[in-house]
C-alpha cells in the first residue's frame, strides 16, 4: 500500500511539472536539474526512515520512488535541451550564390 501511494504522488508530480514547463524549456532543464540534485541530497535519509517505519516494503518503496524521481529528473533535462532553440547557420548553395562556382 505505501508502495502504491508513493509512487503515484511522484508520478502525479512528475505529470504536474511537465504540463507546468510545456513551451519552456530551460525551465524544463532547471526543474529537472533540481530534480536530481533533491534526490540525491535526500535519498539516503528518507530510504533509512521509510526503512525504520515500514521495513522491508518501505525500503522497496523507497528505491522505487528514488528509481522515479532520478528517471524523471533525466527525461526532463535532456527534453529541455534537446527542445531549445539553436541559431542554424545558413550554408549557400549553388542555386542561392552562382558566385561560389
Amino acid at each position: 500500500m505505501v508502495l502504491v501511494g508513493m509512487v503515484g504522488l511522484i508520478i502525479l508530480g512528475l505529470i504536474a511539472f511537465g504540463w507546468w514547463t510545456i513551451g519552456f524549456p530551460r525551465r524544463r532543464v532547471w526543474g529537472g536539474l533540481i530534480m536530481l540534485v533533491v534526490s540525491f541530497l535526500f535519498s539516503p535519509l528518507l530510504l533509512v526512515a521509510s526503512g525504520e517505519r515500514y521495513g522491508f516494503d518501505g525500503v522497496v518503496a523507497g528505491l522505487v520512488a528514488l528509481f522515479c524521481m532520478v528517471g524523471g529528473g533525466f527525461f526532463f533535462t535532456t527534453l529541455g535541451w534537446t527542445g531549445r532553440h539553436r541559431k542554424v547557420r545558413k550554408v549557400r548553395t549553388l542555386s542561392e550564390d552562382p558566385d561560389l562556382f
